[in-house]
């Protein structure tokens, strides 16, 4: 039984990735625009006189959905969306904890492959990938966003990495501030270690 649920989650992932927004309850109910924009965000629901009918259009699944299709906008087909597509997965899978089981996030992080592979998404790594980063500070290549749609870290912002925490969709994830990354959202320029300082050009 608890395979038929899993698999009805990750169906229900794909069917909202192909949904338009304005097909969707929450458009109809004024949580989002359009274009997916949130208008009404999650924390200020509570405060609704029809807060009840406005969480189960906009429950954890539907936003974790609706920010992978904010991202697909923004980044176009030749984007780092692999990588953010991975950080929300990770965000997603920590948010549900045990109302996921492992069973069910490997059938999303599948079903979000094939549908990114299937819309001419290219996940492109970069030569170095598979190489540990060492611990330390590095870049950001490009601004990075939260489920709300709004830039958390700004382009060329410094994060610490420490240790990937998840692999998801050959990407290793990590977390920063509360925030989840993967290494490829990284660069090097004057990167401080704990060993030393190394010295490596912007290129991607």
């Amino acid at each position: 039984m608890s395979r038929v649920i899993d698999a009805l989650v990750a169906y229900r992932v794909l069917k909202l990735l192909i949904t338009p927004f304005n097909k969707t309850e929450a458009f109809r109910l004024g949580i989002i625009d359009d274009k997916g924009k949130v208008l009404i965000k999650s924390k200020e629901i509570k405060d609704k006189p029809n807060s009840a009918q406005l969480r189960n259009a906009y429950t954890l699944l539907i936003r974790f959905v609706f920010n992978l299709k904010r991202l697909l906008a923004k980044v176009g087909v030749k984007g780092p969306l692999g990588s953010r597509a991975a950080a929300a997965i990770a965000f997603f899978k920590e948010q549900a904890g045990d109302q996921l089981s492992d069973t069910a996030g490997l059938d999303i992080e599948r079903g979000v492959y094939k549908y990114l592979k299937k819309e001419g998404f290219e996940f492109e790594l970069s030569e170095n990938y598979g190489e540990p980063l060492t611990e330390g500070t590095y870049k950001v290549k490009h601004d990075i966003y939260n489920s709300e749609g709004e830039v958390v870290i700004n382009i060329d912002e410094e994060v610490y990495f420490k240790e990937t925490t998840d692999i998801i969709m050959g990407y290793d994830v990590f977390k920063h501030k509360d925030i989840y990354l993967t290494t490829e959202d990284l660069y090097v320029w004057y990167c401080k270690t704990k060993n030393k300082t190394t010295h490596i050009s912007k290129t991607w």
